[in-house]
């Protein structure tokens, strides 16, 4: 799976202390699901998410590394998976990356891939959930060519999620404002 700029392909178990760097970060993990937003404490447990994760899933869904052409380990994940609380089988995808692959398009770049993966496997539309105060990753919605439909209640967290939709499905981008800002201004 080529882009320009990154490569998506699975974790390795040789890889395991790379995501342990990743996964043990409160900067990173705050803004995952409850379930899985507490650091990682032990390589160990980023091998047993590899094996996991290398078990997982029927094609497109599951988790993959976003490996770039100028770096020796992954940058960071892109992941599919159901929708927690979809009602007509939505997917949804998320990313994350390593603070040291931050700002250079890759999170953007490898949700577009893992997007148009989805569309070419029979799924309608992909969703992605943020929580509201995650500038960075509302933005990287936008940037990979995501919807914006606004906040919304009991998807993510106790509080609002913000919600972003691509597909075949999805509505029409809003209209930019004359002097080129989004609706976030």
């Amino acid at each position: 799976m080529e882009l320009p700029r990154v490569t998506l392909r699975l974790w390795r178990p040789s890889e395991a202390p790379r995501l342990f760097d990743l996964l043990s970060r409160p900067e990173v993990t705050r803004w995952f699901g409850e379930n899985s937003r507490a650091p990682l404490t032990e390589v160990d447990q980023a091998l047993q998410r590899i094996e996991d994760w290398a078990l997982g899933g029927e094609p497109p869904l599951g988790a993959r590394a976003v490996v770039t052409p100028d770096r020796a380990e992954p940058v960071g994940t892109v992941l599919l998976f159901p929708a927690p609380h979809a009602l007509h089988g939505e997917i949804e995808v998320g990313w994350y990356l390593h603070p040291d692959a931050v700002g250079h398009g890759y999170a953007a770049a490898a949700t577009r891939w893992a997007i148009a993966d989805a569309l070419a496997a029979g799924h309608d539309e992909v969703w992605a959930l943020t929580h509201p105060d995650n500038h960075r990753s509302r933005a990287t919605a936008v940037r990979a060519g995501m919807v914006d439909l606004g906040d919304v209640e009991g998807l993510w967290h106790d509080g609002p999620s913000r919600l972003f939709v691509a597909g075949r499905t999805a509505p029409p981008r809003p209209a930019r404002s004359a002097g080129g800002a989004g609706r976030d201004g």
